[in-house]
């Protein structure tokens, strides 16, 4: 059986102005128990994520002051998203050969989704319990 994105995903499907105060935007990643956040233009169109890594890296490393920024003056532009009917073999390699751990999903070009990388592992510990209990079966016999 093939899973697919659309199939993994945490449906997540807010987007933020890259005009937010980056507090604020902190604050809100706090609240969802995400550590990210998908940015859109003046259009609506994806233009960056922002991750608590981008914090890290480009505020506190920095000491700079969060209430005084924009998400884009620290998101990381272009986003590397999937289509729902994505196999997630392939959103897989796409995350190793990015070095992302986040990839939104979209279906007819709007935001369903976003399949992390814990995502990835938790359906590849299900699959090996799976395989495992199918194992156990067949060594009994």
């Amino acid at each position: 059986m093939v899973l697919y994105a659309r199939d993994v995903m945490k449906a997540y499907t807010r987007t933020f102005s890259e005009k937010m105060n980056a507090l604020e935007a902190a604050k809100v990643m706090m609240s969802d128990g995400v550590g990210f956040l998908i940015i859109v233009d003046g259009s609506g169109k994806p233009s960056g994520i922002v991750t608590e890594w981008d914090y890290l890296h480009k505020v506190v490393a920095e000491q700079r002051e969060a209430s005084s920024l924009k998400l884009s003056d620290i998101m990381t532009a272009g986003v590397i998203g999937v289509e729902g009917k994505t196999p997630t073999d392939q959103v897989t390699e796409i995350m190793f050969k990015h070095s992302i751990r986040r990839v939104p999903v979209f279906e007819q070009g709007k935001l369903v989704g976003v399949i992390t990388s814990r995502d990835i592992i938790r359906i590849f510990r299900e699959y090996m319990d799976n395989l495992s209990r199918i194992i156990s079966r067949f060594s009994s016999l």
